[in-house]
């Protein structure tokens, strides 16, 4: 895995109908951009392939290594006719860590996000919130259903503060600029208890609105000062909602090519998902973005951090580019 940061895209995948989404996105990105695809499948040296087997140390050469070559081919026949350069790497660790590690080697990450009940949620645990947690770059959450339409539609950007967002709204722009697709800032502002009725009644209600359009729209024209020319073309909206902010967000997805959030930082400085930006990954309809560089969306949501270990990765095989 050689190539400069910029010409590399990194798609995880795992055998599912997800992880094949995540693959054909990836792609996808990399056939516009001229980025080199890397296909990785990360293999739980302790990660039993039936719960009945006995817990022991995994290789390359084992069962679990002979799956993940399997899996790896699958996904690369799925993205044979993208036009996009690919590479399949078989990588042995713990999957988040080696995923989250990987990425400071790429210039973005694509994981799948499969649907799961209610209770497999509770009882297990998923890759795709500590890689995006912790990820130097930004990751992308594509649902398994996801299909791209003919024609593109619009970015979305989730954004809670506006003043402080100029990042997260360049970002928007230069998505937008390379698909040619319109830019949404979407802004949510929801009241509880006794703020409700005040805030929401005649005046109040109309001077927050104003506010944040006042600052939304400060917010792009100094994202588009910074681009230039790169984003003079892009059809820009502001849109200020009063609604719970997942909800909105969520909603915004039916209609999204993708949904773009910033992931907040603790007083530490590591990054974290918050409430908000986990129920958005669970629930959107389109692919999320979780940008890292970008000052936080949703910076007031309480959330734990995941847990991911700063052990490294050890490449056990590498397929044909």
């Amino acid at each position: 895995m050689n190539e400069s940061s910029r010409d590399l895209i990194l798609a995880g995948v795992d055998g599912t109908a997800a992880g094949l989404a995540a693959a054909r996105y990836a792609a996808a990105e990399a056939a516009r951009s001229g980025a080199v695809l890397h296909l990785v499948y990360v293999v739980d040296p302790y990660a039993p392939p039936l719960p009945t087997w006995p817990v022991a140390p995994t290789s390359a050469d084992s069962r679990m290594g002979q799956l993940g070559r399997a899996i790896l081919t699958e996904a690369e026949e799925a993205v044979a006719d993208s036009g996009a350069v690919v590479s399949t790497y078989l990588l042995l660790g713990l999957p988040a860590t080696v995923l989250a590690q990987e990425a400071a080697k790429a210039r973005l990450v694509v994981l799948g996000d499969q649907p799961r009940v209610l209770l497999d949620r509770i009882l297990t645990s998923s890759i795709l919130a500590p890689v995006a947690a912790h990820a130097a770059v930004p990751v992308i959450a594509v649902p398994a259903n996801w299909m791209p339409g003919d024609e593109p539609r619009e970015i979305v950007v989730g954004v809670q503060d506006a003043v402080g967002s100029v990042a997260l709204v360049r970002r928007g722009l230069e998505v937008a600029a390379e698909r040619g697709a319109r830019l949404r800032l979407l802004h949510a502002w929801h009241t509880f208890g006794a703020y409700q009725d005040y805030l929401t009644v005649g005046s109040e209600e109309q001077a927050w609105v104003d506010r944040a359009e006042r600052d939304l729209t400060a917010a792009l024209a100094a994202a588009r000062s910074d681009l230039g020319e790169d984003a003079a073309d892009v059809d820009a909206r502001v849109d200020i909602v009063h609604a719970q902010t997942a909800y909105a967000l969520v909603e915004a997805s039916r209609t999204a090519d993708l949904l773009i959030l910033g992931r907040g930082r603790n007083f530490l400085g590591f990054g974290h998902l918050g409430g908000t930006a986990r129920a958005v990954l669970r629930e959107s309809i389109c692919p999320v973005e979780i940008d890292p560089s970008v000052a936080p969306a949703f910076e007031g949501d309480a959330g734990a951090t995941d847990g991911v270990t700063t052990a490294g990765s050890r490449p056990v095989g590498a397929g044909r580019q």
